[in-house]
């Protein structure tokens, strides 16, 4: 990374694989094009990440310039005014990213999507050979003591889920009557499930080894896991994965907007975009018509593509969020 001063760009994003990647494949780049210096950070999770950056908004301090967020966290920062607001004019390259990733609220343009991915089913194909990939696994006794799924109702969406697959219905889930119905179906996967895991590295160490040999896992990281030689193997699901995204916001209080807006910019060329799913294994935030990823890679990547998957409803996780929580506790991890 360049050295760091006052006029260097802070950007948080997640830790790992994706900050090595685009400490490589991003941020030089643009220095080079734009000569602005940019030092990324590796981001907590959500939760601490948005407690961090309201301490730190409230008194007018920016600890990062622009972060990587996922949408309920987005969505959370706007209920804190955390967010700098932009006109959609301030960018040039915004016509080419999904509609549904540019989020407006207040007038403007809060988050831009800087990269998506697919929860999908996933397996070690020593142990398990045949392709685990409709969500009815889930309620599988063959499966029984097998799986290992995510642990909370807001990264997981087996509610999102559970209401596509057995109530046909996502919009069961726009009330508190129809919520409870589709806990009470989803208490049905608890039995098949082995562990409900809160940091992915748990589950990845433990599905590479056989211990727990299926369960939610990101396709990205499980293509990553495959190209090191893993035995494993990520299934796009019949009945359609999870698509999720994270969006780049800048924060209220930063002293840097004009350089956070060129950033953003230019991650949401299409070119940019390719490059980084094709390292990441991530989906581009760009319409399919603007990529030139090719067709066998795109398909690795993005599946039959992002109309055939669950999109999970995001304002239930952060305006029931309590509620929503306790009643996880009480249907399914006891």
């Amino acid at each position: 990374m360049l050295d760091s001063g006052d006029d260097t760009l802070t950007v948080a994003v997640y830790g790992g694989v994706f900050q090595e990647v685009m400490d490589e494949e991003l941020f030089p780049a643009f220095s080079d094009e734009h000569d602005i210096e940019v030092e990324s950070e590796a981001q907590p999770t959500s939760e601490e990440a948005l407690t961090q950056y309201e301490n730190a908004v409230s008194a007018g301090q920016a600890p990062v310039d622009v972060a990587i967020m996922a949408q309920t966290g987005v969505l959370k920062g706007l209920n804190s005014n955390l967010w700098h607001i932009w006109d959609t004019d301030d960018f040039e390259n915004l016509e080419y990213i999904s509609d549904d990733l540019v989020m407006e609220a207040d007038g403007g343009v809060p988050a831009v999507g800087a990269l998506s991915w697919y929860i999908n089913l996933v397996q070690n194909t020593d142990v398990i050979e045949d392709p685990v990939d409709s969500w009815e696994a889930l309620w599988d006794d063959q499966y029984e003591d097998t799986l290992g799924l995510l642990g909370y109702a807001s990264n997981s969406f087996l509610l999102d889920i559970t209401a596509e697959l057995r109530f046909d219905d996502p919009e069961i889930l726009e009330d508190r009557d129809g919520v409870e119905e589709v806990f009470q179906e989803l208490q049905g996967v608890t039995s098949q499930a082995n562990m409900w895991y809160e940091n992915e590295a748990d589950f990845q160490q433990r599905l590479i080894d056989g211990e727990v040999p299926a369960g939610m896992l990101y396709s990205d990281i499980t293509l990553v896991l495959q190209d090191e030689g893993e035995p494993v193997q990520s299934n796009f699901v019949e009945e359609g994965s999870v698509l999720d995204s994270g969006l780049w916001v800048t924060l209220e209080s930063t002293d840097l907007s004009e350089e956070a807006r060129q950033f953003i910019d230019y991650a949401s060329q299409p070119a940019v975009q390719d490059r980084l799913a094709e390292n990441l294994y991530t989906s581009p935030t760009i319409d399919r018509e603007h990529s030139e990823i090719d067709d066998e890679l795109y398909e690795q990547i993005a599946g039959p593509g992002p109309d055939e998957a669950i999109t999970p409803n995001y304002d239930l996780y952060v305006e029931e969020e309590d509620w929503v929580n306790q009643r996880w506790e009480e249907f399914i991890t006891n």
